[in-house]
């Protein structure tokens, strides 16, 4: 094969090893890899030194922090292939991946091929990207808009039989994709100004070039986003993420193609959040102790500010920064009023998905095997109500046979023995601003719930957790069963009050005020307990909704399987975390009044 291989870091150290490892397994050894990266831990670095021995690879280490762009243009001067592949340090690959990439293009004659990137772990489940387009606006006398739109992403990866024409495609995921050489010199290095939007700017300049871009269904890799971070690979993380080369980046972007993009937008809805989430999977005792806000403000920024000065302080003598050349001012003017009249191609059909600012529903439930025949009727009730399910199918030897567009199955041989608490996995996979809903597979929601939980958490600025079914702890605690006032679901309440721990059968609340990783909690079938501690802890009010009676149906209830029929044999550890919620309310006494 007339094909090289470049691998570069994404926003993490320790992801190389497994990554090479996977690569290195599904291609032939005759074929030429170049490892590019910068600073890495001598951990790391000694690692690399034994893969090296086992299968030779050319391995380039720079002495200062250097950004994928930089290192993608270090490798490619080493290119001497027909073919060049550009991958990132944070991939799994499936065997047979490079091959069908190839077959893709000589049986298309393209210059890039972008494969299938899921998203995980797992591998090869959730789809990041299947193809995609950009799309470009343009109201006269305005400067254009332009954002990329990634087809099926967040779908089943079964769902790609759904796709039309598969080898359509405008625009390749910088995580991993199959360039002809030749085209990568026509067209200019890559953008080493850019950390964000880079795609996006090698897409249009793709598409002026008269670019032919596909997009390959059997090559499948993953971006294994999911994983949590350790604490080695923040000093990176933070430095490939930081505001500054952010802004250098959107500044950059903007300049060259004078299109409209809000700097701070980006910044507080993508850069910072990332940011965030890297620091709170490395750190999720510190911050279930202290809090989001104190969190952030003894840990995560504190750590932030001396990372970045550590790592722009390897760059002061970096070579020369290197970009492409035109296209000039008057054909990118040009090449927008042609692309703005036309018309823009269906976003309804089969397969694209609308990106927009509207926050997604998005809906999390668990079922296990002896609530099929309640499973249905309480999906039936809900899922006209949601964007997206997350639906967690527990121990199943073998899944129904049913299939949704909006339904995503996850199993627990895929992400692990979960019980109840799975009906929160769907927060993996959430964005920033979205609405999750937690939801039980034995009950009936009414046809407003929906839109009367949103409104409830939209009055209060989103800055609470809603729910239906709760309780408050009696101040003397000796059996969490019989200690606590229930409000139960199907009972009326008049006006909206705090709790201290909500049903999870019914919460709503908003990804920016609380992010969950249950692949990390201590205890199973302990939901609504765990819960209720973790938002104490961050400072997170618990709320029910004022409502009439059996606002919220059941289906049934203590069945001789449930959670609460195992509590009434024995609520020993339960009654343990209940004492630990009463006592950190008595010593937080400005909580009960919130």
């Amino acid at each position: 094969m007339e094909v090289s291989i470049i691998v570069s870091p994404r926003e993490r150290f320790t992801s190389i090893i497994v990554s090479l490892q996977s690569l290195f397994a599904t291609i032939p050894a005759d074929i030429p890899v170049i490892v590019v990266e910068g600073c890495s831990p001598e951990s790391v670095c000694e690692q690399l030194k034994e893969l090296q021995e086992q299968r030779p690879f050319e391995w380039i280490r720079t002495d200062y922090f250097i950004t994928p762009q930089e290192a993608r243009n270090i490798g490619f001067d080493m290119v001497q292939t027909e073919l060049v592949v550009f991958t990132d340090n944070d991939i799994h690959y499936q065997t047979g991946w490079l091959e069908a990439l190839i077959s893709n293009r000589e049986q298309y004659d393209s210059d890039l091929v972008a494969p299938l990137i899921c998203i995980g772990p797992p591998e090869a489940s959730i789809i990041h990207h299947a193809g995609g387009r950009l799309v470009i606006k343009k109201e006269k006398g305005s400067k254009p808009h332009v954002t990329e739109r990634h087809r099926l992403m967040d779908r089943p990866i079964a769902e790609l039989s759904d796709i039309m024409a598969p080898n359509e495609n405008e625009i390749v995921e910088f995580h991993c994709f199959l360039a002809r050489s030749d085209y990568i010199r026509r067209v200019g290095p890559m953008d080493e100004r850019l950390i964000t939007r880079e795609q996006i700017d090698f897409g249009l300049r793709s598409k002026i070039a008269g670019c032919k871009v596909t997009f390959e269904k059997s090559a499948v890799v993953t971006y294994m986003a999911k994983v949590p971070f350790e604490e080695v690979d923040l000093p990176y993380m933070v430095f490939r993420w930081s505001d500054e080369l952010a802004t250098r980046s959107l500044q950059a972007f903007t300049g060259t193609w004078e299109i409209e993009t809000e700097t701070e937008r980006v910044l507080n809805r993508w850069i910072r959040p990332h940011r965030f989430r890297a620091f709170s999977s490395a750190f999720p005792k510190q911050l279930e102790q202290l809090g989001r806000e104190n969190f952030i403000k003894y840990v995560a920024s504190p750590k932030t500010r001396k990372y970045i000065a550590s790592a722009f302080a390897t760059r002061t003598k970096i070579p020369d920064t290197r970009f492409p050349q035109g296209p000039g001012p008057k054909k990118i003017s040009l090449f927008f009023d042609d692309v703005a009249s036309q018309d823009e191609p269906d976003s309804t059909a089969p397969g694209w998905i609308r990106h927009s600012d509207k926050p997604m529903i998005i809906g999390g439930m668990a079922t296990m095997p002896s609530r099929m025949h309640t499973l249905w009727p309480a999906i039936a009730s809900i899922l006209p109500q949601l964007d997206r399910l997350y639906l967690f199918f527990d121990r199943f030897d073998k899944l129904p046979s049913i299939r949704h567009p909006k339904i995503i199955y996850l199993t627990s041989q895929s992400f692990g023995d979960h019980r109840a608490n799975g009906k929160f996995l769907g927060m993996l996979f959430a964005g920033d601003g979205d609405y999750y809903f937690s939801l039980d597979d034995d009950i009936l929601y009414p046809r407003d719930y929906v839109e009367r939980m949103t409104d409830f958490l939209q009055r209060g600025n989103n800055a609470f957790i809603a729910g239906v079914h709760g309780a408050r702890l009696k101040t003397d605690i000796k059996h969490y069963l019989t200690d606590r006032d229930v409000a139960n679901r199907r009972m009326a309440i008049a006006t909206e009050s705090s709790v201290h721990i909500l049903g999870t059968c019914t919460t709503a609340f908003n990804t920016d005020t609380l992010r969950l990783d249950v692949r990390r909690w201590k205890h199973r079938n302990m939901v609504d307990l765990t819960f209720a501690l973790i938002c104490t802890e961050r400072g997170i009010p618990l709320k029910i909704i004022s409502r009439e009676e059996n606002w919220v149906g059941s289906q049934e209830e203590n069945q001789s399987d449930s959670i609460f029929s195992e509590l009434q044999k024995d609520d020993t550890v339960q009654t343990t975390m209940a004492k630990a919620l009463q006592q950190f309310h008595t010593n937080n006494p400005e909580r009960e009044q919130q």
